[in-house]
């Protein structure tokens, strides 16, 4: 009997341990008062990708000109900017953030899903030259929001920090961190 009881005690541990790996979901933090610069900052860049030529960018004026809508950055190097965000539904309780940038020597997504009070993080990127398929297996990770928009048009503002290690087809660890704000397509 005292077998049975240690064996099913054990069970259930482990059965709970592989749960919270599997899921990788933590719980979102509600800062009402949460705050940045960026939140009331309508400062535009052009796309990191325009090419200026003598008639103006890309030939048609101001056509890639973006509203600055994070200050993310991955392992404190300027390179690697991620300024862009879009946020969408995808299901009625789920919300897939994208936090982005494309340049000459990096791509790079950091995508936050968001399910009722709960968020997992997943990052990708790519570099210029061979080609890579790099694995990132999420560390640590924490997210702060004002609130959670409910409908189309509504914002969302708020902080993060995401802590990952390579796996596969590359070598480091990543850091990064920013505040960003987003309205819902």
């Amino acid at each position: 009997m005292k077998k049975l009881l240690i064996i099913t005690l054990f069970t259930s541990i482990v059965a709970c341990g592989v749960n919270k790996n599997k899921s990788e979901f933590d719980k979102i933090t509600f800062d009402k008062e949460l705050n940045s610069n960026l939140f009331n900052s309508t400062e535009f860049m052009l796309n990191p990708l325009t090419l200026k030529t003598e008639y103006g960018y890309d030939n048609v004026p101001d056509s890639t000109q973006y509203i600055i809508k994070s200050n993310a950055i991955v392992n404190s190097d300027s390179l690697r900017l991620m300024r862009f965000t879009e946020l969408k539904r995808v299901d009625s309780d789920t919300l897939e953030l994208k936090i982005f940038e494309t340049n000459p020597a990096y791509s790079q997504n950091l995508t936050i899903t968001i399910v009722n009070n709960q968020f997992k993080s997943d990052f990708k990127y790519s570099m210029s030259g061979p080609p890579i398929d790099p694995k990132i297996k999420t560390i640590e990770q924490k997210l702060s929001v004002k609130s959670i928009p409910k409908q189309k048009g509504e914002m969302i503002f708020g902080t993060f920090y995401f802590k990952g290690l390579c796996k596969s087809d590359c070598n480091e660890e990543f850091e990064i961190k920013g505040d960003f704000k987003a309205k819902l397509e």
